[in-house]
C-alpha cells in the first residue's frame, strides 16, 4: 500500500498542476477578451479560483501569460488559413478564409486580435503570412482578385472588420456582415455583387454610433 501511495501522490500533484494551469489560461483568455491588456494578474487569479502565487509560478510575468494565451489564437488562425486552402474552388479560398476568420472573431468575443503581437508567436505569424500569400495567388490566377492587393491589405481589412465587430456586438451584432461584403467587393476586379445584408435604419444607426466612440466622425 505505501508503494501505491508513493506513485500516485506525484501523479496527483501533476494533474492538479495541469488543471490549475488550464484554469489560469482560461481565465486570462476571458479577462483579455473583456478588457484587453489592461487586466491584472490578481484578476486572473480571482477568475481562475487560485492563489496569486499559483499564477506567478506558472507565468512569472504578464507577458509570459499573454504569450501562452496568444499561441492557441494564432494556431487557430493558421488552421483556418490552411483549411481555406483546401477549398475545391481556388478562387474562393481567400474569401473563405476572411469570412471564416471574422465569423470566429464574432463568436469568440472581443479583443482577441490584439494577441497578434505576441513575441513567441512570430514563427506562427510568418507561417500565416506564407499560407495567406498562397490564397492571394490562387485568387489572382482565378481572376477573383485585383492584381495590386497584398497581404497587408488583407491584414487591414481584417483589422477594420474585427474592430467593427467589437464596436457593434452589443447593439447591432449583424451590421459587420454588410460592410464585410462591401470591403470584399473592393478586392474583386469584376465589380460589385448584391449585398446580402440590408443597411441599418436611421434609428438603429444612432444607437450604434452613440454606443461606440470609435464610430463617431468627430
Amino acid at each position: 500500500m505505501p508503494a501505491l501511495s508513493e506513485t500516485t501522490a506525484p501523479e496527483r500533484l501533476r494533474c492538479d498542476a495541469a488543471r490549475n494551469r488550464e484554469r489560469v489560461l482560461s481565465a486570462a483568455s476571458e479577462v483579455y477578451g473583456e478588457r484587453g491588456p489592461a487586466f491584472t494578474m490578481e484578476e486572473v487569479a480571482s477568475r481562475a479560483g487560485v492563489g496569486i502565487g499559483t499564477v506567478y509560478r506558472r507565468f512569472p510575468t504578464k507577458g509570459a501569460l499573454l504569450d501562452a494565451v496568444a499561441l492557441p489564437y494564432l494556431e487557430r488562425m493558421l488552421g483556418l488559413a490552411r483549411a481555406a486552402g483546401e477549398h475545391r474552388e481556388p478562387g474562393e479560398r481567400l474569401e473563405t478564409f476572411v469570412r471564416t476568420l471574422v465569423e470566429r472573431h464574432a463568436s469568440e468575443g472581443r479583443g482577441n486580435s490584439r494577441l497578434w503581437d505576441s513575441a513567441l508567436g512570430r514563427p506562427l505569424r510568418e507561417e500565416i503570412h506564407r499560407v495567406v500569400d498562397g490564397l492571394l495567388e490562387a485568387a489572382r490566377k482565378a481572376g477573383r482578385l485585383r492584381p495590386d492587393v497584398t497581404y497587408r491589405d488583407i491584414s487591414v481589412l481584417l483589422w477594420t472588420v474585427t474592430s467593427l465587430v467589437d464596436a457593434t456586438d452589443r447593439v447591432a451584432p449583424m451590421v459587420w456582415r454588410r460592410h464585410l461584403d462591401l470591403l470584399l467587393d473592393g478586392l474583386r476586379p469584376d465589380g460589385p455583387r448584391p449585398l446580402a445584408t440590408p443597411p441599418v435604419d436611421a434609428q438603429e444607426w444612432e444607437r450604434v454610433v452613440t454606443s461606440s466612440a470609435a464610430l463617431r466622425l468627430h
